[in-house]
């Protein structure tokens, strides 16, 4: 038992490693209309998505068959079950989203520099970062934070749901991080939005197009509902 709890750990610890690195490579789109936006850049960035795209579900898959790790094809049909669950984790995060925003005004809590810079974004490219916030940006990290991490994580010896609980609150930790830096509110709250989104995967019996789904109408209903 101490060692599979070691071995589990330790992919834990790898692929957070490379999760970081894959999201890392996976934002290079908005780097190019971060310098400058017109008509060429848009269409180099969001070309370039499209590959990152099916470059990170090739990876997701090929992971998810190697570690024997089930998961849903892409053509796959959606049933019920999976609809209720894309509107329920929405909803669950949007309303996060206005707590969050409403503590952060109360408290004069300063906002996060992932914060500050999709502000920015949004000012000076609004097209372009909503199409990213909304689309792109939400397929390409469910396919790493959810996909890649999940099924390298919980292969087939380790389904219990102390190990899935685990890996929902690491997952949700990184992706707090990684969105958040070191400011507490900020980490809590991205670190919620990243375990409501693993409880989906999961729930969804690892359907990525769920989480996907899920990701952008949270992220639209944030743009569109939530006071900035």
């Amino acid at each position: 038992m101490l060692q599979k709890n070691l071995r589990f750990i330790g992919n834990l610890l790898i692929v957070s490693v490379l999760s970081v690195i894959i999201v890392n490579i996976s934002s290079l789109p908005v780097y190019i209309y971060l310098i400058t936006a017109n008509w060429f850049t848009l269409l180099v960035s969001f070309s370039l998505y499209a590959v990152i795209i099916v470059f990170l579900y090739n990876i997701y898959k090929t992971t998810a068959e190697l570690r024997q790790f089930d998961f849903r094809p892409w053509r796959t049909r959606l049933n019920k079950r999976a609809l209720l669950l894309m509107v329920i984790g929405a909803v669950i995060i949007v309303a996060l989203a206005f707590g969050y925003a409403k503590l952060t005004a109360v408290w004069h809590i300063t906002e996060s520099g992932n914060e500050r810079a999709l502000g920015l974004l949004l000012r000076k490219n609004p097209v372009a970062m909503t199409l990213d916030a909304v689309i792109f940006g939400p397929i390409a990290e469910e396919l790493s934070f959810r996909g890649f991490f999940f099924s390298y994580v919980l292969s087939d010896q380790y389904l219990d749901r102390e190990y899935q609980a685990a890996t929902i609150v690491i997952n949700g930790l990184l992706f707090g991080y990684l969105h958040s830096g070191n400011s507490l509110v900020p980490l809590a709250y991205y670190t919620l939005f990243g375990m409501v989104l693993g409880t989906i995967y999961l729930l969804s019996k690892h359907d990525i197009r769920v989480n996907s789904v899920t990701h952008m109408l949270a992220n639209l209903g944030i743009l569109w509902l939530v006071p900035s």
